[in-house]
């Protein structure tokens, strides 16, 4: 698209091509804020909750800023910004796209995890990038640095002198000796010394060597839940999408059974290879076995905690039976089992008829069994 400016540079003259190409984004981006209010109204604060959501509207209402320069032809900062935005937030949105596909979703999801780490360490270590930020503003603004003029631009260098861009030579050493054609100098060098010894040891050094080590240092743990993360965002995918969809479409496509000959042998295109091996069923073989593969160490650490269980188990129910054992000893108790030791024969156990089968003792069955008899043997005139 041909975009012509006039003499001034203020003013865009649109073609017939940045008319409809334009109409055609605005209408899709309509669309997509039309599909999020519905989300919305749906999930309610869940949707609020996800940063995804906060991204995609971020990416509509500036892509609409953006576009209003073809309709009314005057361009401003606030369009040229919100052009920049938008490019930025349209490749970041299909980079988030792209974590619900195989192959190439894991490592997205990778990195989003961890940059969720690195963002929760630089939250808590901001305080020391304001510490020095500060204290570096006071000892240089009075010197025409222009990097520590002003507070923001202080933290914002002190920032980027943690990665490594200290600028040691130029900052320091010739202002401390040289007054060079800018007309800076060291006006406090002791203390601006100080502070940066400390400076280069609490953030390049520590700080740096912790978020490195923290962003790859569990990548195994992280990899493992990120493969589990993208196929539960696929199963919540379908999910939202059965949902939606009408459930005349969905008794037309659902199918319930499904027969599938495995000897017969389906020659695919390139194409087609390419597409099944990029965008394979997210359950597939391979996405298995990755998972399995995964979980591995998890599954035998639970087994080898719970063999351990049963061990204690084992070792306390022996511990209770001895115990109950020498207890019955120095009580003097005889059970039934200790009857049978001394000769009652299993029959006698049996029930007698006409009995109740709560005289179950051998000595009480004896009992009876005497008075029956004798009862028998006289009877009452």
């Amino acid at each position: 698209t041909s975009i012509t400016m006039d003499e001034e540079g203020d003013e865009l003259v649109g073609t017939p091509v940045m008319y409809t190409c334009s109409t055609a984004i605005v209408m899709y981006v309509l669309v997509n804020m039309v599909r999020e209010g519905l989300q919305l109204y749906q999930q309610h604060w869940q949707y609020l909750l996800d940063p995804t959501n906060l991204v995609s509207w971020m990416l509509y209402i500036s892509t609409i800023i953006m576009i209003l320069p073809v309709y009314h032809g005057n361009v401003n900062e606030l369009q040229v910004s919100c052009a920049s935005i938008t490019v930025f937030l349209s490749w970041f949105t299909l980079l988030l796209n792209l974590q619900r596909f195989d192959m190439v979703g894991i490592y997205v999801v990778m990195f989003l995890e961890i940059l969720q780490t690195l963002i929760k360490v630089l939250v808590v270590f901001s305080i020391l990038i304001i510490a020095f930020g500060l204290a570096f503003y006071i000892l240089l603004s009075r010197g025409e640095h222009l990097s520590f003029k002003t507070v923001p631009m202080s933290l914002v260098r002190t920032f980027s002198m943690m990665l490594g861009e200290i600028d040691f030579l130029g900052t320091y050493v010739q202002p401390y000796y040289l007054k060079d054609e800018e007309g800076r100098t060291l006006p406090f060098p002791i203390p601006a010394f100080l502070i940066l010894a400390l400076f280069m040891v609490f953030m390049p050094i520590l700080l740096m060597n912790l978020l490195i080590g923290l962003a790859v240092g569990d990548i195994e743990s992280v990899r493992r839940n990120a493969q589990l993360k993208r196929l539960a965002m696929q199963v919540v995918l379908h999910t939202e999408l059965e949902r939606k969809l009408p459930q005349v479409l969905l008794e037309k496509v659902d199918k319930m059974e499904l027969i599938e000959y495995p000897n017969d042998k389906c020659k695919l295109g390139f194409f087609d290879q390419m597409l099944r091996k990029w965008l394979c069923n997210p359950f597939s073989d391979d996405g298995l076995e990755m998972v399995l593969e995964n979980n591995e160490d998890y599954v035998s650490e639970e087994i080898d905690k719970m063999k351990l269980k049963l061990r204690n188990i084992t070792k306390a129910l022996d511990t209770q039976q001895q115990l109950l054992r020498l207890i019955v000893q120095k009580m003097e108790i005889k059970t039934e089992a200790d009857e049978l030791d001394e000769g009652v024969s299993p029959k006698e156990l049996q029930p007698m008829p006409g009995v109740g089968s709560k005289w179950t003792s051998p000595r009480v069955r004896n009992k009876l069994r005497t008075a029956l008899s004798f009862s028998k043997a006289h009877p009452p005139k």
